[in-house]
């Protein structure tokens, strides 16, 4: 099951949760279009981290719960301030770091040619940045052997280990 279809279900579970039986509810408790949300249910667009990142802080959850399979969408964090992009170019740079990648070839390499080197440099631009898709996020997961929400998943200071 990829990212998408997980979000999917986690929205579908938030709105049988909460009773919006319509797209227009839905769509309104979300705060995106009725249009957005047909285009998402019917894969023929996929939602941005910008978006993924919008709805968590509305319902008052993690971005990541959004796309974990059964996430936790009704955690109610107080005061939510997502960040997918920010979190995302932490992890990579953990994990470049972990794999003795430095320069952009070997990192674009991890992702065995589903990010090319271009795409990679624009994720990482201070301005005018760009974020990957989810589609291209559950690629970049894949090559890793990880779930797409670990790309997006911040490790708190109290989830940490010493092991």
């Amino acid at each position: 099951m990829d990212s998408q279809e997980i979000f999917i279900n986690n929205i579908n579970r938030l709105a049988s949760y909460y009773k919006l039986n319509t797209y227009k509810k839905m769509a309104e408790f979300l705060s995106v279009t009725e249009d957005s949300l047909k285009h998402w249910q019917n894969k023929t667009r996929c939602p941005t981290l910008k978006k993924i990142d919008q709805i968590s802080n509305r319902i008052g959850c993690w971005s990541y719960a959004l796309i974990q399979k059964d996430g936790e969408i009704f955690a109610e964090i107080e005061f939510p301030q997502n960040d997918s992009r920010e979190i995302l170019i932490r992890n990579l740079k953990e994990i470049f770091l972990q794999e003795g990648r430095f320069s952009w070839n070997d990192k674009a390499a991890l992702f065995c040619c589903f990010v090319s080197v271009d795409v990679l440099k624009s994720y990482f631009r201070e301005k005018n940045f760009k974020t990957p898709p989810l589609k291209k996020l559950d690629e970049m997961a894949s090559a890793l052997g990880i779930p797409a929400y670990e790309l997006i998943k911040e490790v708190r200071a109290n989830e940490k280990t010493d092991t």
